[in-house]
Order: C-alpha cells, then sequence, then structure tokens
C-alpha cells in the first residue's frame, strides 16, 4: 500500500491557490526554493487529467524564468514512486523543456511519518531538477522546508490509464521476435540517448542515457534503431519464448537507440 495523505501541505493552502493562474489545471506540487531571498524562485506543477505542466517564476518579481512550460505526459513519461530511505518517499516525474528539446526529471524527496500516514512538516523536503544524464553528479536545489505543497494523491490519478512497464520509455509498441531479440554491448565514447520514438527528431522526448560497456537486451529493429529493455528498478530483463510475437510489456522499460553504438554479442 502507497502511504497517502488527502493532500501534504507545509504551507498554507492560500499559497497553492493563489499559484494556478501560472500554469493550467489543478496544482499538485509547489515549493519556494532555499535561496536569498531576491533570488528565490518557485517551483509549480499543475495537473490536467493525464497532463502535467511545471513553471518556474521568481517571487520577487513574478518573472517566469521558462518561456514555454514544461509538460509530461502521464502515459508515457519518466515516473517513479518509492522509498528514498525508511523515513522518506521518493517521488521522480519527468518533464519536457521544447525550446532545449531534453528531459528533466523532477525529484521530491518528502519526509515521511509512516504511523500516522502523513509528510513530518518538522523537516525539510527537498526538490531538484535532473537532466536525463542520471550517472553525472547534480547539485541538488532544495526547497524551503514550510514551503512544499505535494498532493501526491491527486498526482497519482494522472498516471492511472498509463500503458505497461514496457512502454514507459517508448511511445511505439515493440514486438519482439526471434530475428531480433538478442543481447547488445554500447560502444561509445560519450553517451547514447535513449528515445522514446523509433524515428526521433530535435523535439524526441529522451529519456534515459546509455553509457560505453552498457549492456541492453535488444527487442526489435526498426530502420536504423534499436529496442532496447533497460534493467530500471529490476535485476535483470528476460524474454521468454513465449513472449515473442506479442507485445512487450516489461519487466524492463524499453527505448530506441541509433544500433550504430550497440555491438550485438548474443
Amino acid at each position: 500500500m502507497r502511504p497517502w495523505a488527502a493532500a501534504v501541505i507545509a504551507a498554507s493552502l492560500g499559497s497553492a491557490a493563489q499559484a494556478q493562474g501560472v500554469c493550467s489545471g489543478e496544482v499538485v506540487f509547489q515549493c519556494a526554493t532555499n535561496a536569498p531571498e531576491a533570488e528565490r524562485e518557485q517551483i509549480t506543477v499543475c495537473q490536467s487529467d493525464a497532463r502535467f505542466e511545471m513553471v518556474r517564476h521568481h517571487l520577487a518579481s513574478g518573472e517566469l524564468r521558462y518561456d514555454v512550460p514544461l509538460t509530461a505526459d502521464g502515459t508515457l513519461t519518466h515516473y517513479t514512486f518509492g522509498w528514498l530511505d525508511e523515513e522518506t518517499i521518493k517521488v521522480q516525474l519527468g518533464f519536457w523543456d521544447e525550446p532545449y528539446a531534453m528531459a528533466r526529471i523532477l525529484h521530491m524527496a518528502l519526509p515521511w511519518n509512516e504511523e500516522e500516514d502523513e509528510q513530518r512538516l518538522d523537516l525539510p523536503s527537498e526538490a531538484w531538477l535532473q537532466t536525463a544524464d542520471w550517472q553525472m553528479p547534480i547539485e541538488q536545489e532544495l526547497c524551503l522546508p514550510q514551503t512544499v505543497y505535494a498532493d501526491l494523491a491527486t498526482m497519482e490519478l494522472g498516471f492511472v490509464d498509463r500503458g505497461p512497464v514496457g512502454l514507459f520509455f517508448s511511445g511505439d509498441e515493440i514486438v519482439p521476435t526471434p530475428e531480433t531479440v538478442g543481447r547488445a554491448r554500447v560502444q561509445t565514447d560519450t553517451t547514447v540517448p535513449v528515445y522514446q520514438w523509433s524515428s526521433p527528431n530535435a523535439a524526441t522526448p529522451m529519456w534515459w542515457q546509455l553509457y560505453n560497456g552498457d549492456e541492453v537486451e535488444v527487442l526489435a529493429v526498426q530502420g536504423a534503431f534499436r529496442a532496447v529493455a533497460i534493467q530500471i528498478g529490476v535485476s535483470e530483463c528476460v524474454i521468454r519464448p513465449e513472449d515473442m510475437g506479442h507485445p512487450y510489456n516489461g519487466p524492463c522499460a524499453t527505448g530506441w537507440v541509433d544500433q550504430q553504438y550497440l555491438l550485438m554479442i548474443q
């Protein structure tokens, strides 16, 4: 069972209500950054059904940091929920930064009282943004502890129509066949993007990156790209004979990789 409070509130509800004008839908997350007052910003996430928007604006001037809100589609975007430790809930939600053609992950770490099933308001919550380059060191951007608003129960409703695990990073239906299934090792001098679609362009979301020496399960081929299964949250990706010829539905997340960076080893 996931621990839910009806609404997790660390600031006054009036603060969240006033922010509704800065993005479309219902406010489900908000905090003020822990910066000097003149530089302080407010992060706001709004939700309309399965669509999420995130904006940031300077508290002193009201000026928006992003000309175009970051967006997320709850049916496909990167999303994880779990325990960071015994007393902290961790939520990750992937947004697409259209002007920069870049994925950005919003991290939330909320201290939780499991016995009372509610957020601990006496401890600081954290939130920070990160690109899809998960293995690079990042600077956490802390929220002021008494400014966090996180309605996790409402946020969860945006994921009720989510597809199988195999579509968490890919919008294309992936059907493994005996002719295409195998194992590959990544060969690159830098990093290899994992795209949402098999025919990516500058506006195609990229939710993950692979590094030299990484090994992945290959599921399908489409043109110059191969669909790969990536071990995220599981120990291995097993493709059984009975899985052949049917749309892949997990246990691993999938995406599309330029096959020039993959060396088939099995």
